[in-house]
């Protein structure tokens, strides 16, 4: 039971007591004054043993201690690691390059005899009108594509909750 838990029960136990109390006298008021002196003296020294008693019963894990580290031996401002210019450079020059090919590729794999509703045929003038419009956008969009894509292969490679024989069987007929 966590420390602050059995302190709420504990004030909650003191309260009720104190209230039983007030309604009685004689032996019965007397041994419920003592039940709540020594439930009081227990509290007060809850109240001193926590911290010490908390820290020893859960040490730091070697995670927790590496957290600590890190925290410890990391720089407090950003200037430690200066963005390196050609790295800016490269990224714009790559995520242009990777546009383009997309780009490419959707153009490539469009058909050409595809009704004005077909969506392979919207898709495609919507990237062409975004190119046109706006090649910034066009390549924050694709970025963003190309991330759900991944995360779908991600998850399409993930064990199916389930199994196959589950689904094949289907309903059961009812037995008469």
């Amino acid at each position: 039971m966590r420390p602050d838990t059995a302190s709420a029960i504990r004030a909650q136990l003191i309260a009720s007591l104190q209230q039983r109390a007030a309604t009685l006298d004689g032996e019965a008021r007397r041994m419920l004054d003592a039940r709540l002196a020594a439930l009081h003296a227990l509290d007060a020294d809850a109240l001193h043993e926590a911290p010490y008693a908390q820290s020893q019963a859960h040490p730091p894990g070697p995670l927790r201690q590496l957290a600590d580290q890190l925290a410890h031996g990391a720089p407090t401002d950003r200037t430690a690691y200066p963005e390196l210019p050609a790295l800016a450079d490269f990224r714009q020059l790559w995520s242009t390059l990777r546009a383009d090919s997309q780009l490419q590729q959707t153009v490539a794999h469009t058909p050409t005899d595809a009704g004005p509703l077909n969506s392979a045929a919207l898709a495609s003038r919507a990237i062409a009108l975004m190119r046109d419009t706006s090649p910034g956008y066009l390549r924050a969009f694709l970025a963003y594509v190309d991330e759900l894509a991944w995360l779908e292969q991600l998850v399409a490679g993930a064990p199916v909750s389930g199994s196959v024989a589950t689904k094949k069987r289907g309903a059961r007929k009812p037995r008469l």
